[in-house]
């Protein structure tokens, strides 16, 4: 089956919208990639509707972007949202999806939250997360 290529919305675009954080704007680049029909990182880091394997795509994602990232910032950002993909799996799917420890976890979370660029949706979810991680 042939998509109508008006279902597509090309990088381009993504570019030229103007509500995007521009913070923020490569993290929805890679999501929108990486997960069909998300609208954007925030978005699919707090979705009930993002599934477990979404959260480990994100997670990957996020990852090489950590390690990858061209600029300081661009590797700052993959390291705060790769422990976002964490904490949303673990808030919403009640599953720890990585082999770190708490302590560990519970650092980058706090520093996540600290973040003045971060958005308060994701905040909200990673507190959530470290309030689980008490409770284990």
């Amino acid at each position: 089956m042939i998509q109508d290529s008006s279902d597509i919305q090309h990088p381009i675009e993504w570019a030229m919208e103007t509500d995007i954080d521009p913070f923020f704007m490569l993290a929805n680049w890679l999501v929108r990639d990486a997960i069909e029909d998300s609208t954007g990182a925030v978005q699919a880091l707090t979705s009930k509707e993002t599934t477990l394997d979404e959260f480990r795509t994100l997670k990957r994602t996020f990852k090489q972007l950590r390690t990858q990232g061209e600029l300081p910032a661009d590797r700052r950002l993959g390291a705060r949202l790769y422990a976002a993909s964490i904490a949303g799996a673990l808030v919403i799917h009640d599953r720890l999806i990585t082999v770190q420890s708490h302590a560990r976890l519970h650092g980058a979370f706090e520093e996540l939250c600290m973040d003045p660029d971060m958005p308060e949706e994701i905040i909200t979810i990673v507190r959530q997360a470290c309030d689980k991680l008490e409770t284990e």
